[in-house]
């Protein structure tokens, strides 16, 4: 424990901090490059990173005296942007669960940080749902704890007739469903439609291929649809992409 509190104590600090981004973004500067960055003095730059190579996170190169990551740093510079998102979000966090998702998916928070957009208001989920749905060009894919195909913001004939997405729905097991106006929805639009069926929805997702949004069941177990993230990034839609499959991978399956 004691490495532990020397290791984030060194942490501690927005300018080493600061040095660890630069270093991962240019993978090698000089210490007058570095001072530059924090906008502070030559001394005050050697100091922060004299910190940093006492922890082995930074190491200098003897023949052109260039400072770079060590391996150790490059880990730690990875790591660092899952406890940038727990910061930056820890209201959201303390209100909402996600305890209920896969370690792998926890583990993996830091890719959400990336370029994302925090929201909060009344009809938020339902108008980025419009969103993604109007600007898909390939697909759409869509998680709920209750039925959206009922709604006509989801299936629209004169919308889509002149697109082919391909669907794919995860709904609670048991949600009833209009399965003859569902077949004529994709029978006009000629479209391909996936459903499945999970006993356990354990996020809010809405994403396309370009842009996903994402949302957390609150307290009680219910998802907030007053809340939630957006964002373009590769890495955050990846992360949706992949906890979709993964409820995807364990639902019963039906296809239109």
């Amino acid at each position: 424990m004691e490495s532990l509190a020397e290791l984030l104590f060194v942490l501690a600090s927005t300018d080493r901090l600061q040095v660890l981004s630069c270093l991962r973004e240019e993978k090698e500067y000089r210490l007058s490059d570095i001072a530059q960055r924090l906008d502070s003095s030559i001394q005050e730059a050697s100091k922060h990173v004299a910190r940093l190579r006492e922890q082995n996170f930074v190491e200098k190169n003897p023949s052109n005296g260039y400072y770079a990551l060590t391996t150790l740093g490059k880990l730690v510079t990875k790591l660092l942007p899952s406890m940038e998102f727990l910061s930056e979000n820890k209201e959201y966090l303390l209100t909402h669960n996600i305890s209920s998702h896969p370690e792998e998916f926890i583990e993996r928070i830091g890719e959400l940080q990336q370029q994302h957009q925090y929201n909060a208001k009344a009809g938020l989920v339902l108008s980025f749902t419009q969103q993604v749905i109007s600007e898909a060009d390939k697909f759409v894919w869509l998680m709920s704890d209750h039925s959206l195909i009922d709604s006509d913001i989801v299936f629209d004939i004169e919308r889509d007739k002149n697109r082919s997405l391909i669907w794919r729905m995860i709904l609670p097991i048991g949600n009833k469903i209009d399965w003859q106006d569902l077949r004529s929805y994709a029978k006009n639009v000629d479209t391909r439609i996936e459903i499945g069926f999970s006993r356990e929805i354990i996020a809010g997702i809405a994403l396309n291929e370009k842009v996903a949004g994402l949302l957390l069941p609150d307290l009680r177990g219910s998802l907030d649809f007053n809340s939630g993230f957006i964002s373009s990034s590769l890495s955050f839609c990846k992360w949706c992409q992949d906890l979709f499959g993964y409820v995807w991978k364990g639902s019963e399956k039906t296809i239109i």
